[in-house]
C-alpha cells in the first residue's frame, strides 16, 4: 500500500492532488497500516494454575454430599488466562506472561500450552521445592461457580525474581502491563518499573482486595485503569452500587479510570469524562448458552488490554471485552476466550462494528 501511495502522489498530474478523494483514501490506508504495526508487548503478570472443574447440578449445603456430573481438567490461572486471551486478539508473539510455577510436570505442561497459544514465556519463573498452583472449581447447571485455589508457587514470587534475565527482558519490551493477583510487593515493584519507562498499567487485584484499600493504594494511584468485579469494587469502596462505587474509587485517584464488571449485568466504565454503563450480552439472542463462567473475567481483561493497546478508547475497549467475557461463558474450558475472528464475527452480528488497530500507543480513558 505504501508503494501505491508514492506512485499516486508522483503521477505527474498538472494539479495539486493533496485533497482529492483518491489521495485521501490511499493516505488513510497508509496511516492505518502504520498504526497497526506492533509497538511492544501486552504483558500480564499474575497467577497460573491447573484447574480441576467439577460440574454438578447444584451446590450442596454444609456437610451435604452432592453427585458430580463430570470432572474436567484445564490449564488456568487468572494471569495466564488473560495472557492467552490477549494473544488470541493480538496474534503470536505480542502477548507475554510473568508468573511462577513449581518444579513439576504441571509446570512443563503449562509452559508448553502457553507457547502453543503464542504467549511469550521468558517471564515464567520456576521455583524449586514448590508445587505449581491448583484451582478446584465447582460449577452448577447455570454455569455459576465457586473457586478454591491453592496458589502454590504463585505465592512465592518475589520482587527480586523480576531482576532475572527473562522477566527483565519482557518488562523492557512491554508497552502495556496488566498486573493481576500476584503478591502485592511484586505487583508494586513491577508497577514502579513500568512508570520509569512510561509503560501503561492496568491493575486488577482480584483476591488481593482482601488486603484492604490502604495496602493497594500506591499501585492503584500509579495505574491508568483499575478493573474490578462487583464484589471487589464494593469491598474497596464500601459501596454496593457498582456505578457509585466506581465513581468513588476514580475520584480518589486523579487520572484513574475504573471498570467494574457485573457478569450478566455488563460493566460500568468511569473516566474523567463521565460514567458509562454497558449492558450485558443476551446470549439467547445469539442462540448461545452459558455453561461455565470461570475465566470470563480473565477473558474480559485480556481483550480490554489488547483493544487499548490497539488504540481503542476505554469505553469501546470495554464493549469488546464485555462480548469476549460472554462468549467465554459458552465454553466449558477455563481458557475459552474467543479468537479475534470469532469476536469480530459475533460483534458484526450484534452491532456491525469491526475491530481494528487505531493507533500504536497504549490507550487509557
Amino acid at each position: 500500500m505504501e508503494s501505491g501511495a508514492r506512485r499516486h502522489i508522483g503521477s505527474g498530474r498538472g494539479r495539486d492532488e493533496g485533497g482529492s478523494p483518491e489521495f485521501m483514501t490511499l493516505l488513510n490506508a497508509l496511516i492505518r497500516k502504520r498504526r497497526s504495526a506492533p509497538n511492544g508487548l501486552v504483558t500480564v503478570m499474575g497467577a497460573i494454575n491447573w484447574d480441576v472443574s467439577i460440574f454438578e447440578e447444584s451446590f450442596g449445603g454444609l456437610g451435604e454430599e452432592v453427585p458430580v456430573r463430570e470432572v474436567e481438567e484445564y490449564s488456568g490461572g487468572k494471569g495466564a488466562n488473560a495472557a492467552v486471551a490477549a494473544a488470541r486478539i493480538l496474534g503470536p508473539g505480542r502477548s507475554a506472561f510473568i508468573g511462577a510455577l513449581g518444579a513439576d510436570d504441571i509446570a512443563r505442561t503449562q509452559v508448553r500450552l502457553l507457547r502453543k497459544e503464542g504467549v511469550l514465556t521468558e517471564g515464567v519463573v520456576v521455583i524449586g521445592g514448590s508445587r505449581s498452583g491448583m484451582a478446584y472449581i465447582l460449577v452448577n447447571r447455570e454455569g455459576r461457580k465457586s473457586i478454591h485455589t491453592h496458589f502454590g508457587a504463585n505465592s512465592l514470587l518475589r520482587p527480586e525474581h523480576l531482576d532475572r534475565a527473562g522477566p527483565s527482558r519482557v518488562l523492557s519490551r512491554t508497552s502495556s502491563l496488566v498486573v493481576m493477583d500476584s503478591p502485592t510487593e511484586v505487583a508494586l515493584a513491577a508497577v514502579h518499573r513500568a512508570k520509569e519507562t512510561g509503560t501503561s498499567v492496568i491493575y486488577s487485584p482480584g483476591v488481593r482486595v482482601r488486603e484492604g484499600r490502604a495496602s493497594l493504594d500506591e499501585i492503584i494511584s500509579s495505574a491508568e485503569v483499575l478493573v474490578l468485579d462487583r464484589a471487589e469494587v464494593a469491598r474497596l469502596s464500601g459501596e454496593p452500587d457498582i456505578t457509585v462505587a466506581s465513581e468513588i474509587l476514580r475520584h480518589g485517584s486523579p487520572g484513574l479510570s475504573v471498570v467494574a464488571t457485573s457478569g450478566k449485568g455488563g460493566c460500568v466504565v468511569a473516566t474523567k469524562g463521565g460514567t458509562t454503563r454497558l449492558p450485558g450480552v443476551d446470549l439467547s439472542s445469539l442462540n448461545l448458552k452459558a455453561v461455565n463462567s470461570t475465566g470470563s473475567g480473565d477473558s474480559f481483561l485480556g481483550v480490554l488490554a489488547s483493544c487499548l493497546d490497539m488504540g481503542e478508547n476505554l469505553v469501546e475497549a470495554a464493549r469488546w471485552a464485555n462480548l469476549a467475557g460472554a462468549l467465554k461463558a459458552t465454553r466449558y474450558e477455563t481458557r475459552g476466550s474467543p479468537t479475534r475472528a470469532r469476536l469480530q464475527e459475533v460483534m458484526m452480528r450484534v452491532s456491525k462494528s469491526p475491530l481494528r488497530a487505531r493507533r500504536t500507543t497504549a490507550g487509557g480513558a
